[in-house]
């Protein structure tokens, strides 16, 4: 029996499917045959991957824990040699299959927990933000309107260049 916590969240659970490769490869997409075999009552199928370990090519599956689930590299170091001596089938079971819910796990014997892996946990670093500027609606408020450009002068000197450039082509073109 295995006990998930209400709230969970941030963690996989790696069983080893002792199964023919048909049967496998169907619980991938049973919803129910995984409520069965994990012995729970209701189940988020989209918290389960259900895949055959050559489908992860040369990442392999300790690879694809680090960067699929940003697996902790600690608890990778301490299962890697189990992680590759694997072959055939696996499931995982991600903590949003249980919705948050708690649950116990009541594993068929197809199944074989090989490991619990946590994310990696973020920085999380509260900032104690003591100055008074850092206070919500303490500072005063700018209420004096934007100045428009001023833009005075600026046409005048337009058409009189204008006009200049108008005056030496008649001049060229009469003289």
């Amino acid at each position: 029996m295995i006990k998930i916590p209400r709230h969970e969240q941030g963690t996989t659970r790696l069983f080893s499917l002792s199964m023919p490769e048909d049967k496998a490869r169907a619980l991938g997409d049973d919803p129910d045959q995984q409520q069965a075999l994990l012995g729970v009552e209701t189940l988020n199928s989209s918290g389960v991957e259900v895949f055959s370990l050559s489908d992860l090519g040369d990442l392999g599956l300790a690879g694809y824990l680090r960067e699929g689930i940003d697996a902790q590299e600690e608890q990778l170091k301490r299962d890697r040699t189990k992680l590759s001596a694997l072959s055939g089938w696996v499931m995982l079971v991600h903590s949003s299959a249980f919705g948050g819910q708690g649950v116990t796990l009541s594993p068929a014997p197809e199944l074989t927990l090989i490991g619990t892996y946590s994310q990696t946990p973020t920085n999380d670093d509260v900032i104690d933000l003591q100055a008074e500027s850092a206070q919500p609606y303490t500072g005063e408020p700018d209420v004096t309107p934007a100045k428009a450009p001023d833009r005075r002068g600026k046409g005048s000197l337009v058409v009189a260049v204008l006009a200049l450039l108008f005056i030496l082509v008649l001049w060229w073109a009469f003289f």
